[in-house]
């Protein structure tokens, strides 16, 4: 990765969605520029970027609010599951 985009690895959820949804929009805006800049450029560490805070919270809050939020996943956990047990917040959506 560039030097002006280091790993994410000690990231801290920022307080409300409103933050996470900046960041993410962000990294997402720059991984479009570099992809569109050079079509065979590779992305190795992605890791620290799907395991950052904001962007499982954007996540979360994307299937909390979408019409299959009362289906479970594969691991039978709902939207409810994970907030009542893991203590995440349930955003509107």
């Amino acid at each position: 990765m560039p030097k002006d985009a280091p790993p994410n690895g000690g990231a801290t959820l920022e307080r409300g969605p409103s933050g996470s949804v900046h960041r993410v929009s962000g990294m997402q805006t720059k991984l479009h520029c570099w992809a569109a800049a050079d079509p065979d450029r590779r992305f190795d560490d992605l890791f620290n970027l799907v395991c950052d805070p904001a962007t499982l919270l954007m996540a979360f809050v994307r299937v909390a609010g979408n019409r299959g939020a009362m289906t479970a996943g594969v691991d039978g956990w709902t939207v409810a599951t994970v907030a009542g047990d893991l203590g995440v917040p349930r955003v509107p959506g």
